[in-house]
């Protein structure tokens, strides 16, 4: 009897599923103080060293996310593009095998974090809900900085650090352009996980999901 031709399973899923797990282990182990709370680059700084226990910690034993490094050209073509040498605040590269072009070959999973909540008392005129939009999520259908270029996902991490998971969701979804689903939080707990379909309209590809994980440090 001749063998059925099953098809090659797509790695990409699996791999974004992992590092999802270990940024919301990774979160949960972190703790951060009244004084970091005025600074998101201390938070996502403290959260490094937690990415690294979280990795070693899980069976799948993952290379740690790269913090801070540079989106480089991947092609000659690419050496003068504004989005070249932006720096997503954690990087996770893919190496697909079955790429069946050069700039498919590497593929990036890119993390953007930042604070949400109520303002902080020392920049009172910081809209740091309105930033976690124009500042995060904008910057995954963006020509200055085309987070997931030629990749399906990327990941938003919110770090609460005042106000109400519930509030601030309201704040942030009546914000959201129509391209992009609004967020559908549920539960109580300290990090918590959602994820939402985007039409991007200059980065490709144009069917992209955001996976969106706050962490609750109010």
């Amino acid at each position: 009897m001749a063998r059925r031709n099953k098809s090659i399973p797509d790695p990409w899923p699996r791999f974004v599923k992992i590092r999802l797990e270990i940024f919301c282990r990774a979160l949960d182990l972190l703790t951060i103080t009244d004084e970091m709370k005025k600074n998101e680059d201390e938070i996502t700084k403290a959260l490094y060293p937690k990415l690294g226990k979280a990795c070693f910690e899980h069976i799948a034993k993952p290379e740690i996310p790269a913090w801070d490094r540079k989106i480089g050209a991947i092609s000659e073509g690419e050496l003068g593009f504004e989005s070249i040498g932006k720096r997503p605040d954690f990087t996770c590269g893919f190496i697909d095998p079955t790429a069946d072009a050069e700039e498919k070959h590497m593929v990036c999973l890119h993390i953007e974090c930042k604070c949400i909540g109520f303002n902080r008392e020392t920049s009172p005129s910081w809209d740091l809900n309105n930033n976690y939009i124009k500042n995060g999520i904008n910057r995954f259908d963006s020509l200055s900085h085309e987070y997931g270029r030629n990749a399906k996902d990327g990941i938003m991490i919110g770090y609460i650090i005042s106000s109400a998971k519930p509030d601030i969701q309201n704040i942030i979804n009546d914000k959201l352009p129509e391209k992009i689903e609004k967020l559908n939080f549920v539960s109580r707990s300290k990090v918590e996980k959602v994820s939402t379909k985007i039409i991007r309209e200059v980065v490709k590809p144009v069917n992209f999901t955001i996976h969106h994980i706050w962490a609750d440090y109010a």
